[in-house]
């Protein structure tokens, strides 16, 4: 169950500003830390990669937790066609997780 300092992550992604803004919510969450950068999923990137706000590929997919009450926090956006994406709380991550450094 997310707590008060992650639900106020969760929103809708529906243009390259607001995919741009979250990612950088998150960075900056990771940095304070209030997250922990898990890794990403299929088809995603690092997100040393993409920290920046910038250089994303046709898909991201990257996961959190939360270091107050354990909730995984799922980005993920599909930039190739526009369809956007969110920032989720989600059960349990999806498929493979591929674990990578992001240095905070």
């Amino acid at each position: 169950m997310s707590c008060g300092k992650c639900s106020g992550l969760v929103r809708e992604i529906r243009n390259p500003q607001k995919l741009t803004e979250s990612i950088l919510l998150l960075r900056t969450n990771t940095e304070k830390g209030n997250l922990k950068y898990l890794g990403f999923g299929s088809y995603g990137q690092p997100f040393s990669q993409i920290a920046n706000g910038k250089n994303w590929g046709d898909f991201v997919s990257n996961y959190f937790v939360c270091k107050l009450c354990g909730q995984v926090i799922h980005l993920r956006a599909e930039t190739y066609h526009g369809s956007g994406g969110k920032i989720a709380a989600v059960e349990s991550i999806l498929g493979k997780l591929y674990i990578d450094e992001f240095a905070t």
